[in-house]
């Protein structure tokens, strides 16, 4: 029995360990879990012992007969049975509710553990970065300590240096403002020169460029020219040359001639005088007739040698004369050659002097050239010369930027460092002044509150654990509760039959598995109390050793206020050296200021100028453009003011000129009266004709303005008819599903007439008396309508037009019928695949029943092992009772304690009040006293009053003494007490820490059982469903099979009429072909439509957003604008902080300065104090680097954060598309179901289909006309528009050509007027002079006083209608200025508009043709690329299957030849050792010793001869592409073949004996010894051979093997070369992530996405670790393996 028991105990209480129960035990120390393991062996040791009693008992009570009240008992017990059921039914569902929400609790916890542990990692991290940050910290202290004091030396010298520095300072920086001063000058003189520079830089380089071109062209000119003349040279030297030998022939021939005849001559002088003369004669004329052939040939060719010619001619003259005498004959031609010599050396000379020039031009160019480069050089050095001295200044700058700013950070520093010690003094002064009056108020008040506060915290640690406690005896009563009904149970079950036991003690294991999980969370809280309490315990001894630490500090208070007033007194001197220090710091921080301020100036000068230059530069070529088309705008609108101008002067001079003839217009009153009349006249219709103009000027701009509205309304109507025709063409779509519909009905009645119209025609052709056959009737239904057709037109012409129309009908219906019986052939291919994949789901289906029985038979197994754990588990749940028992006594003894102390805490809080508020009236007596005394001393009159009052506040004092007193001895009373609680709390919780351990080890038993019972129930339940699942699915296989079996016979049905439809379709494929051109054409205008459409939409689009670029633009100014305002007011509320902290500071350095006057002393202390402060200082300095750094290290984290979000957000796309992917594989699953039921519909959907193709295609026919329509429409408004406008400019034109009629007009006027004014003034001089002869006549004559008023009258009255007609006339010249300007907006509107339209008509144009040309490119590019792609797709693929299969074939010829060569050797190998067994065998003694040797030589040769190969010990690993099939046909069918060393090495008895036994002699033996040693090696030899083939082989399978996968991981890479931003995303984030752990997270995804191979994994690996592969990679048997054997 024992035996068989162990296995299941461990089998029950395994499954607890590995759930809840492993991280509590990892968290106990190694005592406690020796302790644990113990408890649990003596717990099995006591269940097993319990489950052999239970066994013993259930075996007497079966043997045990059964007595005669057996019914009455079993009926009792039935009913209790069911009554047990019904509450065992509710607890289950109890149970279940519970059990979920517990699940769900225990993953919460589960999850806060594991963010806990985290976040304890990164707390213990941090913490001990900042354990090292502080040792380095301190040691930097300690160095800093040791520098302060040679520092504080090195100070003192420095302010005096600093003195003179700052002297030296000042001259620097008046230096330095000089130099800026001349560096801004330089600057501006170098922008100034710039541009000058700039553009002679673009006017030599055009320079040099035309040079260039120009010295090209001359040398090619001259090159030509010299190679002219250097041949026309060199052939008239040549024709000289020929002609200069002839002569010399000739001259020679002449010499000897005359020589002959001067001998002649001499002998005969006297006779032959007259010879002489005659032959004189004949060489001059000779001599004449061969210079003048010379001159005539050599005219034309020595043009140039003219002089030379002439002094030839004049030699020959002379010769002429010299030949008469016979003396100088031979110097005469002597000369002639001499000077035909010289002319070919003046010619050979030119020629030289030719050359030279050439030569000369050539170095000329190259000098030019050299210039030009040398030039350039120099204006490039020039450039870097003064850039580098730019760049020299501005380091400089920076450099003293630098200098003033490190002067600025010191001297800040060395401010903060002031204003933190000022602050630090006086802080620790006050807080030294308070700690020491609250040292000395709280050293009276801690005795007292020491105790309380222990008390108090004694108090709230023994209300937590009565808590707990009433907690824990909750639990206890409700598992007692559970406890007693399990017993009542348990007894019940006892009486019961075997056949029920199984039944109820499943019930009891659930009862178990809960009172397990109540144990559990007993011992949890348990746990939690103790660790609470410990670290009470922690906190008691840390107040105690507070305690005594304040006890030892307060006998420190007089020697800190000794140190208090030496702190002081240094203080003081401190102060007065520190105020000198600040008035030095705030003079040199005033200069550094100033120069800073000025520094950036400078500095935002300079910037300032590059962008206003670059903006310039944009501008001007903007302006340029702009330049450019105002011009021609500025020359009409000048031609216009011009005239404007000349008009305007011309009126103002005819106003001036009226002005001034206004007292000459006195005398000639009268005429102009008439002449006014006509002119007010004349004025009037001017008047009429202004009003006219400003109508039409109305009119005009109104018509301005309704054709910029009409623009308007056009652009809005496109947008507006575009959403029209997108809602138009919804509802015709709908009205076409509508004519869909009629359609079919019409079909179907058409195909009832059809077949009515077949039989009648089939029974008129009958009567006719044609015969036709039922298979022609079925074949050929064209065959039967054309004979119907004769036999129609025999009898009626006019029945014969009908039946025509009907043929038509029927050929577009059979037609429509071809295209369904195409789409029926597709779903009849689409049911078969259903059908295939429902086949293969019922061969899995049937695996899955096949597992789940056997998965049956092992839960039944189960249940009958956890039955017998049932049995074993009650005798433990009697003992958990027991303990459960003692325990709960146990905490009724610390109840009992814990109120005795809650009482002693009570009174304790009653008695700390009152004593708080004795105290505070104590205190305000003391004051009063004090108050008191002074009055007294003040007024020593008034004493009698104030003494009653004295001695009332004395008693009073003795009073409160007194009970203070009393108080004291309470609270030393209580302070016993609270010790005797103290003790016995700590026995009490010892006593409770037992108790918690016993309890945590019952909770660990009772989760392990209810652990157990929870599988066991599980898996019966799972059982269940799983056989109520197979019952379903069984069934629906039945139900699929006879849908399968019906869509058969419907399939076969349909296959049927196919045949038949697809012979009628034949015959109607040719009118089908002409339909779809026609389709076609009407498709591509269509298309072509929409292209036009598209691309009026992405324009508007394109518009769109530009427009919100442009405001999100906005509104990002406004943020950046609104932010820096923030930040400014900002800076200035801390400038004023500053400042008013600055202002404190003066103020309490100067109380400090008076304090620092009264006292003198303690210099050396202060320095103490001054380490101190610097100390601190240093220390503030450098918590501030570590917040900085921590910031740094937060922000490094929130980037990290969000690439991590990043990556999350990723993948949780990438599960949703799994998830849709599953989602839509289970759509299919259930669309195949759908398919399957609704093909029964299968021929109303083919007559729906039908009637869609008619509909479809009138409707886009019908989308075609309208398209049509609507592009005539938009034409014609076009054309409207374009007329209209045409006709408004005509109109304008009209209106100028009026109103210049109409301007001449008024010239012309107003030239009249200016002759008549002329002739007037004339008039009016002669009136004048006539009007003094009548003045002075009347001065003699008296005239009476009557006729002078009368005129006086009529002159006034003359002058108020001048005036009047003076102020109509500006009036009226001011009417046509305001006119003249109208007209010349208006133009200028009209020539602008007329702009625009030209512009936009033009830019449309040229957007049409590029967007064509680009649309043509990109198609032909397109088609290119698919017809490229799918080209090296075939030809890769052909070639891959090509590869494979010669491959395979050499493979398979390789290993047909191993075996053929190993079954050859084998045979040979068997046969020689036969042969040799034979012979050991013989009884030949002549030399058994020779053979034995021989034998052991031929087994050493073949052991050293034939490698050591173990073919079935050493087994090469499969690659990735490598074919299994034929190696495992190989291994399966040969049988198991011994290697070479096994048949050599193996026993030699085994071999069967030989058939014949011949003997041999020793001869014949040693010939056969030498035959098989040759035989032998021979076979070495080939074996070798094969070896290396075979190695050869391996390396070609294992190169094309790398192809192949390339090649895969190729394709793989197109397939994840559609999500490129994802990629683009990951291959960024890899670039900028610093290598680590982070870069190796992202190499799967790289890896995924670029199917990388082995190597560039490694290499990949490498870099996001931050490592250089420097040694190339160890070779040997290693790089022979495969990539996923896991060796690399």
């Amino acid at each position: 029995m024992d035996v068989t028991q162990d296995p299941v105990q461990d089998g029950v209480a395994s499954p607890a360990t590995p759930g809840t129960g492993k991280s509590k035990l990892e968290t106990l120390p190694k005592e406690d879990l020796i302790k644990f393991a113990k408890k649990q062996m003596m717990l099995i040791q006591k269940a097993k012992s319990r489950c052999t009693e239970l066994e013993k008992e259930i075996e007497e009570l079966k043997s045990k007969p059964v007595t005669e009240g057996t019914d009455d008992i079993i009926k009792a017990l039935t009913e209790r049975l069911d009554a047990i059921l019904l509450e065992k039914a509710e607890t289950e569902q109890q149970c279940l509710s519970l059990k979920k929400e517990n699940i769900k609790m225990k993953r919460e916890v589960e999850d806060s553990v594991t963010k806990v542990g985290d976040a304890h990692k990164e707390f213990e991290q941090s913490h001990i970065n900042y354990v090292k940050e502080i040792e380095n910290l301190k040691n930097e202290l300690m160095a800093v300590h040791s520098k302060y004091s040679e520092d504080k030396a090195n100070l003192q010298k420095a302010l005096e240096e600093a003195m003179n520095t700052q002297l030296e300072l000042s001259e620097q920086l008046k230096f330095q403002n000089n130099s800026e001063d001349n560096v801004k000058k330089l600057q501006e003189e170098i922008e100034k020169i710039r541009p000058a520079f700039e553009e002679q830089i673009l006017y030599l380089q055009k320079q040099l460029d035309a040079t260039t071109d120009e010295k090209k062209e001359t040398v090619t000119q001259l090159q030509n020219i010299i190679e002219a003349n250097s041949q026309h040279y060199q052939k008239n030297i040549n024709s000289l040359q020929e002609e200069l030998l002839q002569l010399k022939a000739i001259h020679q021939k002449e010499v000897k001639e005359l020589m002959c005849q001067i001998e002649a001559s001499a002998k005969e002088h006297e006779a032959e005088i007259n010879k002489l003369n005659e032959l004189k004669e004949n060489l001059v004329k000779q001599c004449e007739a061969s210079e003048k052939n010379i001159q005539e040939k050599y005219e034309c060719e020595l043009e140039n040698l003219r002089k030379a010619t002439s002094n030839a001619n004049q030699d020959n003259q002379m010769c002429s004369v010299l030949l008469q005498e016979n003396t100088f004959v031979e110097q005469a031609v002597n000369e002639k050659v001499k000077h035909l010599e010289d002319t070919l050396k003046e010619l050979e000379s030119q020629h030289s002097i030719l050359k030279d020039e050439v030569t000369y031009m050539n170095n000329l160019k190259l000098k030019l050239e050299m210039d030009a480069q040398h030039i350039k050089d120099e204006f490039f050095h020039e450039r870097e010369d003064l850039e580098f001295k730019i760049n020299e200044l501005l380091l400089a700058k920076e450099e003293q930027g630098c200098v003033i700013e490190k002067l600025k950070s010191e001297l800040a520093g060395l401010n903060k460092q002031f204003c933190c010690t000022v602050e630090q003094n006086n802080k620790e002064v006050q807080s030294l002044k308070e700690q020491h009056q609250k040292e000395i108020s709280e050293l009276n008040e801690t005795f007292l509150s020491d105790s309380e506060k222990e008390k108090l915290t004694l108090m709230f640690e023994i209300q937590g654990l009565k808590e707990q406690c009433e907690n824990l005896q909750q639990e206890k009563q409700e598992a007692i509760l559970n406890y007693e009904s399990l017993r009542e149970i348990m007894e019940i079950l006892q009486t019961e039959l075997g056949e029920s036991a199984g039944k109820i003690s499943q019930e009891f294991e659930s009862m178990k598995q809960q009172q397990a999980s109540d144990v559990h969370e007993l011992q949890q809280k348990l746990r939690t109390a103790f660790t609470e309490k410990d670290a009470l315990l922690e906190t008691v001894n840390r107040l105690q050793g507070e305690n005594e630490k304040l006890l030892s500090q307060q006998e420190l208070v007089p020697e800190l206020e000794n140190t208090i007033k030496n702190l002081q007194e240094k203080n003081g001197v401190y102060l007065l050296s520190l105020s000198q220090r600040d008035t030095m710091l705030k003079e040199l921080e005033a200069k550094i200021n100033s120069l800073t301020e000025e520094k950036d100036d400078f500095i935002s000068k300079l910037k300032n100028s590059h962008e206003e230059m670059d903006n310039f530069h944009k501008k001007c070529e903007r302006e340029e453009r702009l330049i450019l088309e105002l011009g021609k705008k500025v020359e009409q609108t000048t031609q216009y003011n011009s005239e404007l101008e000349q008009k305007v002067n011309e009126l103002t001079g005819g106003l001036e000129e009226t002005l001034k003839e206004k007292d000459q217009n006195d005398q000639k009153l009268e005429k102009l009266m008439v002449q006014m009349k006509v002119l007010s006249e004349d004025k009037e219709v001017l008047s009429a004709e202004v009003k006219s103009l400003y109508e039409e000027n109305n009119k005009l701009s109104s018509e301005k303005k309704q054709l910029s509205r009409d623009l308007e309304v056009f652009l809005s109507q496109k947008d507006v008819i575009l959403k029209e025709h997108t809602t138009e063409l919804e509802k015709k779509l709908q009205l076409m599903v509508e004519e869909r519909d009629n359609l079919n009905k019409l079909l179907e009645n058409e195909q009832v007439q059809k077949l009515f119209v077949k039989t009648q025609l089939y029974g008129f052709l009958k009567e006719m008396g044609s015969e036709v056959s039922e298979d022609s009737k079925e074949k050929d239904v064209v065959n039967v309508l054309q004979a119907v057709g004769e036999s129609l037109a025999k009898i009626n012409e006019e029945k014969c037009n009908l039946a025509f129309q009907r043929d038509e009908k029927l050929l577009e219906l059979e037609k429509e019928i071809k295209c369904l019986q195409e789409g029926s052939v597709v779903q009849c291919e689409e049911l078969k695949s259903l059908l295939r994949d429902y086949e293969q789901e019922k061969v899995l289906l049937r695996k899955e029943l096949e597992e789940i029985q056997s998965e049956k038979e092992a839960l039944q197994s189960d249940l009958l092992e956890m039955k017998n754990a049932n049995e074993k588990t009650r005798l433990e749940n009697q003992n958990l009772l027991i303990q459960v028992e003692e325990v709960s006594q146990t905490c009724s003894k610390s109840e009992i304690h814990n109120e005795k102390e809650k009482c002693f805490i009570k009174e304790h809080e009653n008695l700390k009040p009152l004593l708080e508020q004795k105290e505070s009236e104590l205190r305000d007596m003391r004051a009063e006293l004090i108050l008191l005394k002074d009055s007294l001393a003040k007024s020593p009159s008034v004493k009698n009053d104030p003494l009653s009052s004295v001695k009332e506040l004395e008693e009073k004092i003795e009073n409160l003494e007194k009970e203070c007193k009393e108080k004291e001895e309470k609270t030393n009373k209580i302070k016993l007490v609270a010790v005797k609680a103290k003790k016995e709390l700590d026995s009490s919780r010892k006593e409770t820490q037992t108790v918690k351990e016993e309890l945590e080890s019952l909770r660990l038993e009772k989760d392990q059982l209810s652990a157990s019972m929870r599988d066991l129930i599980q898996g019966a339940e799972s059982y269940k469903n799983l056989l109520l699942e197979y019952e379903k699915q069984s069934e629906q296989l039945d139900v699929e099979k006879e849908r399968a079996d019906n869509f058969e016979c419907h399939i076969e049905d349909l296959t049927r009429q196919l045949r038949n439809s697809t012979l009628q379709c034949e015959k109607i494929n040719s009118d089908n072909e002409d339909l779809l051109a026609r389709i076609e054409t009407l498709q591509s205008n269509a298309k072509l439509l929409e292209v036009q459409i598209l691309e009026v939409q992405r324009a508007k689009a394109m518009v769109d957003k530009e427009l919100e670029a442009e405001k999100l633009q906005k509104e990002q100014k406004i943020k950046e604008h609104a932010t820096t305002v923030n930040e400014l007011e900002e800076l200035q509320v801390q400038l004023q902080k500053e400042k008013k902290q600055l202002q404190k500071t003066m103020q309490e350095l100067e109380l400090v300065k008076k304090d620092a006057q009264q006292t003198t002393l303690m210099n050396m202390e202060i320095a103490d104090y001054e380490r101190l402060m610097k100390e601190l200082n240093q220390k503030l300095t450098n918590k501030n680097n570590k917040i900085e750094d921590l910031e740094q290290e937060i922000k490094i984290q929130k980037q990290k954060q969000e690439t991590l979000q990043e990556e999350i957000t990723s993948l949780q796309s990438s599960v949703q598309q799994y998830e849709e992917k599953n989602t839509k594989i289970k759509q299919l699953l259930v669309k195949t179901k759908k398919e399957l039921a609704d093909s029964k519909q299968a021929e109303t959907d083919h007559l729906i289909l039908q009637a869609s193709l008619k509909g479809e295609l009138e409707a886009s026919q019908q989308q075609v006309e309208v398209y049509k329509i609507q592009l005539a429409e938009i034409t014609s408004e076009k054309h409207k528009i374009h007329e209209h406008l045409k006709t408004s400019a005509e109109q304008h034109q009209r209106t100028l050509s009026a109103y210049q009629q109409r301007v001449t007009a008024l010239q012309e006027e107003s030239r009249a007027a200016k002759a008549e004014q002329a002739t007037l003034t004339s008039e009016f001089e002669s009136y004048k002079v006539r009007v003094h002869n009548v003045l002075k006549q009347q001065k003699n004559k008296s005239v009476s006083q009557a006729e002078t008023e009368g005129a006086k009258q009529e002159r006034e009255h003359l002058e108020m209608l001048i005036d009047q007609l003076k102020m109509k006339l500006q009036d009226s010249q001011n009417n046509l200025q305001i006119n003249v300007s109208e007209l010349q907006t208006l133009q200028s509107e009209h020539d602008t508009l007329l702009e625009r339209h030209n512009k936009m008509l033009q830019e449309t144009v040229s957007k049409e043709a590029e967007l064509r040309e680009k649309l043509c490119s990109i198609q032909s590019e397109n088609m290119m690329m698919k017809s490229e792609h799918t080209q090296t797709v075939s030809q890769l693929t052909s070639q891959n299957e090509v590869l494979q299969n010669s491959f395979r074939d050499q493979v398979r010829h390789l290993q047909e030849e191993h075996r053929k060569t190993v079954e050859t050797l084998q045979q040979q190998l068997s046969k020689m050792e036969a042969q040799l067994f034979q012979l050991k065998n013989e009884p030949t003694t002549r030399s058994p010793v020779s053979s034995q040797q021989s034998l052991k030589n031929l087994r050493e040769r073949r052991n050293t001869d034939l490698p050591l190969l173990d073919m079935h010990t050493v087994t090469r690993e499969e690659g990735e592409g490598m074919e299994t099939t034929d190696t495992e046909s190989v291994s399966s069918t040969s049988t198991y073949t011994q290697s070479l060393e096994q048949l050599l090495n193996s026993p030699e008895t085994k071999l069967e004996p030989p058939l014949w036994h011949a003997e041999f002699t020793k001869e014949e033996l040693v010939q056969k010894l030498s035959s098989t040693t040759k035989s032998a090696d021979h076979l070495n030899g080939l074996l070798r051979e094969t070896e290396a083939t075979n190695a050869i082989l391996m390396e070609q399978i294992k190169l094309l093997k790398s192809e192949i996968r390339r090649l895969e991981r190729n394709q793989e890479r197109e397939k994840s070369a559609a999500n490129l931003e994802y990629l683009k995303n990951v291959l960024l984030q890899f670039i900028f992530l610093k290598p680590g752990s982070e870069r190796e997270r992202l190499l799967p995804v790289i890896n995924t996405m670029l199917q990388l191979s082995p190597e560039e994994k490694g290499k990949l690996a490498g870099i996001a670790q931050g490592e250089e592969e420097n040694a190339s990679r160890s070779s040997g048997w290693a790089s022979y393996l495969h990539s996923w054997s896991g060796l690399r």
